[in-house]
C-alpha cells in the first residue's frame, strides 16, 4: 500500500482493509485494529489532498468502519473503541427502481473529532459533525450535530450529559 503520507511506529493490525490509501495521511505512532475496513471515494479522480488524516498517537480499535468522500480528520490522540463507524457521506434512495447500494452516494460533509477524545464502543458519526477537543462519546452513540469541546455526550441522537468546569475543574451534569 503506498499511503500519502505514513509515520513512524504505525501499526496496522492482519485483517484490514484499506481502499486507496493514496488519499490518506498517517502520523506517527499510529495503530489500527483488527478488522478495520478504511474506505476513500473521491469525488474526483485526480485530487491531491487527503481526504483522510489521522494524527499522530491516534489508536482505532478493532472492526472499525471509516468512509470518506469529502473529509475527515482524527487529530492528535484521538482514542476509537471497537465497532464505531464514521462517515463523511451516505447512499441516495430515491430511486426504487433502482437497488439502494448501486444509487448515487451524497456529495460528502466533513467530520472532525479534535485532539484528545474518546469515541466508545459501537459509536456512529454522521456527515457534517466536529467532536470537540478532549471529549468523551459513550458507547452506542449516534452523533448527529455537533459536539462541544470538554464534553461527554451520549445516546441515540447523542446528546451532552456532562462539561468540563474550568473554574471548579469539575465535569459537571448538563441540565436537560
Amino acid at each position: 500500500m503506498f499511503f500519502g503520507h505514513y509515520g513512524r511506529n504505525v501499526y496496522i493490525f492482519p485483517e484490514v482493509h484499506i481502499v486507496r490509501p493514496q488519499f490518506i495521511s498517517i502520523g506517527n505512532n499510529v495503530t489500527i485494529g483488527r478488522g478495520t475496513d478504511i474506505y476513500v471515494h473521491p469525488p474526483r479522480v485526480h485530487i491531491k489532498e487527503y481526504l483522510i488524516q489521522i494524527g499522530n498517537n491516534v489508536h482505532i480499535g478493532s472492526h472499525n468502519i471509516i468512509g470518506a468522500r469529502k473529509s475527515i480528520v482524527l487529530e492528535d490522540n484521538v482514542l476509537i473503541g471497537p465497532h464505531v463507524m464514521i462517515g463523511d457521506h451516505s447512499h441516495t434512495y430515491k430511486d426504487i427502481e433502482i437497488p439502494i447500494k448501486v444509487q448515487e452516494v451524497t456529495e460528502g460533509m466533513p467530520v472532525r473529532i479534535e485532539r484528545d477524545s474518546w469515541i466508545g464502543a459501537n459509536v456512529f458519526i454522521l456527515p457534517n459533525v466536529i467532536i470537540g477537543r478532549h471529549s468523551v462519546v459513550g458507547a452506542n452513540a449516534v452523533v448527529n450535530r455537533d459536539i462541544p469541546p470538554y464534553s461527554v455526550a451520549v445516546g441515540a441522537p447523542a446528546r451532552v450529559i456532562k462539561q468540563y468546569d474550568f473554574d471548579t475543574k469539575q465535569w459537571v451534569r448538563v441540565n436537560e
